[in-house]
């Protein structure tokens, strides 16, 4: 294995992709889920993060073109604000992450090894200057894979003491709880209708009450989007269901006929457990969609998300400006 040097692109040997970070600062149960590798300080904030991609993942799997999931650059640039809030930047261990919004742009599909070793995010971090107990932080991201640009990516976070978290989830405003569809659970869409090819990766089913939309699948029992316990929705789960939500508006049913390529999020509330959650797609432009997640009256997150179609008939119906149903 090998480590890639971020100014030139050349190697430098020592790097080994079987390894991984303490699953405790990345805020993880278990190992399988942890997906950074390694990480060398460069300077001034700046850090080299190798991945540990899986070959397979519930979610983040790769294509039989050997095509990464786009997801998986927001999982795992996720995990590296808080490796580093906590590793380099004096975050108690207590601390609660608070994710304000994230966006990603590929350049071009992500095609690794296939262990993820000649992937590396150029991460630096930036800290809101102010009050030394106050941890307000961004990042951007330059994605290399194979010392080549893939793309990039940047996150904003807050990382609070206990007391103020539990101050933050206090405010807001009332949403009804979900005690008849916890009876009554709404039957999840096909994984074929959102491009998966497992029922337990659906998170979006079809509801009379969405008005169009559809209701969000809060399984805690997800091994991957519900790797620990959370007090509130959290935000990969909506990730997943506004990505499968854009897939279905695009009419390509296929797994694996429609990608992701692009995310501009923004979260404004928490979202509880045990109230109905409504997802809704509305096309902007060619393969371009506005999400919004709601519980009652209140806004979760809203996001601009862009995508492509990855297979060859469905390229040259884009091209063509052909609508597709």
């Amino acid at each position: 294995m090998y480590e890639t040097d971020m100014e030139t692109g050349t190697t430098i040997a020592g790097h080994r992709a079987d390894a991984h970070v303490p699953r405790t600062l990345v805020h993880k149960a278990a190992d399988s889920e942890v997906l950074l590798s390694s990480v060398r300080p460069l300077a001034d904030d700046r850090y080299a993060v190798w991945v540990r991609w899986p070959h397979d993942h519930l979610l983040y799997r790769r294509g039989t073109d050997g095509t990464r999931d786009s997801l998986v650059v927001v999982e795992t640039l996720r995990q590296a604000g808080i490796y580093l809030s906590h590793r380099f930047h004096d975050v108690p261990m207590d601390h609660a992450f608070v994710l304000h919004g994230f966006s990603f742009q590929l350049d071009t599909p992500i095609r690794d090894t296939g262990d993820g070793s000649d992937v590396v995010f150029e991460i630096t971090v930036c800290r809101e200057a102010g009050n030394p107990r106050r941890f307000r932080m961004s990042c951007e991201a330059r994605i290399r894979v194979g010392g080549r640009p893939a793309g990039r990516a940047t996150m904003r976070w807050d990382a609070v003491a206990p007391r103020q978290y539990q101050t933050l989830r206090s405010r807001g405003i009332p949403v009804p709880r979900a005690a008849a569809s916890a009876v009554h659970p709404p039957r999840p869409l096909t994984p074929q209708a959102v491009g998966r090819d497992r029922e337990d990766a659906v998170v979006l089913a079809d509801s009379p009450e969405t008005d169009g939309g559809w209701q969000l699948v809060m399984d805690n029992r997800h091994p991957a989007l519900f790797d620990h316990a959370s007090d509130h929705v959290a935000g990969m789960v909506i990730v997943e269901a506004f990505r499968q939500a854009a897939l279905v508006r695009t009419g390509h049913a296929t797994p694996g006929s429609w990608a992701v390529t692009g995310i501009q999020m923004g979260f404004e509330s928490f979202g509880e457990l045990d109230a109905r959650a409504v997802i809704t797609a509305e096309p902007e432009g060619p393969d371009t969609f506005r999400l919004t997640a709601r519980q009652g009256p209140r806004t979760l997150p809203t996001a601009r998300v862009t995508g492509s179609s990855t297979s060859p008939l469905g390229k040259l119906i884009a091209q063509a400006g052909v609508a597709t149903c």
